[in-house]
């Protein structure tokens, strides 16, 4: 995943998202927002930063920002798109439940080692 442009807003990084993904360019959008710009160690003044999901269409998405007649050459149709995030959503949920299940465990050995020695 590469950035491909920050924007002062998010709306406006979605914005360029939806088009990016009109084009079979599979985007991001992530906050900018930190701690270090709230102090003055960091300058940058974007709210948002557009990602490319994919490297190999990350030359094709800045092109296409600057030039919206450009001709995407590492594209995915509609199908592609929707079988990518479909298969994302499903392994992000695999992910928080494996996350899940491994808290819960740990916290019963938790509890159990506390009970086994006496502290409860």
């Amino acid at each position: 995943m590469r950035i491909v442009a920050r924007y002062p807003t998010r709306s406006e990084a979605e914005e360029r998202a939806a088009f990016l993904r009109a084009n079979g360019i599979v985007p991001h959008v992530t906050n900018t927002a930190s701690l270090l710009r709230a102090v003055g160690l960091r300058k940058d003044r974007s709210q948002a930063a557009l990602w490319a999901v994919i490297d190999a269409q990350h030359a094709d998405a800045v092109a296409l920002l600057a030039d919206p007649d450009h001709e995407v050459g590492a594209g995915l149709d509609a199908e592609e798109l929707e079988d990518l995030e479909t298969q994302g959503a499903a392994k992000a949920q695999q992910m928080l439940f494996r996350g899940m299940m491994l808290l819960a465990g740990g916290l019963m050995a938790i509890f159990a080692i506390l009970a086994f020695t006496g502290v409860l």
